[in-house]
């Protein structure tokens, strides 16, 4: 072999060398980018996922505090009812009875016991 094509060869193999030196240095760069945008991805996709777990909850929060309210409303109806209708299921008394008998009969006849 020519001295001059092993310097020539030598040559070409450093640059050789040097272009899988500088392809790989290219794609560890492009490795640490592609895992700095899926890791980026990854904290939007979990804050995502956090403001829909927030969301949720205080969307069923406001559920359950509307239906106790209706709940409680509709408990304090029930209660009244309940109240209206013992009340209704008691007879009044002789007293009771003889009270309101002489009040309408002072107001029929203009008596001075109509406020009795």
């Amino acid at each position: 072999m020519n001295p001059r094509s092993d310097v020539r060869a030598q040559a070409a193999a450093v640059q050789a060398v040097e272009r899988v030196l500088r392809a790989e240095q290219d794609a560890e760069a492009q490795i640490a980018q592609a895992r700095e945008l899926a890791q980026a991805r990854l904290e939007a996709a979990r804050e995502d996922a956090l403001a829909i777990v927030n969301r949720t909850a205080a969307r069923i929060a406001g559920l359950q505090r509307r239906h106790a309210e209706a709940l409680q409303r509709r408990l304090v109806a029930l209660r009244e009812q309940a109240a209206a209708a013992e009340q209704a299921r008691r007879a009044p008394d002789s007293a009771t009875i003889a009270a309101a008998a002489e009040r309408v009969a002072a107001r029929l006849t203009g008596g001075d016991d109509v406020d009795r």
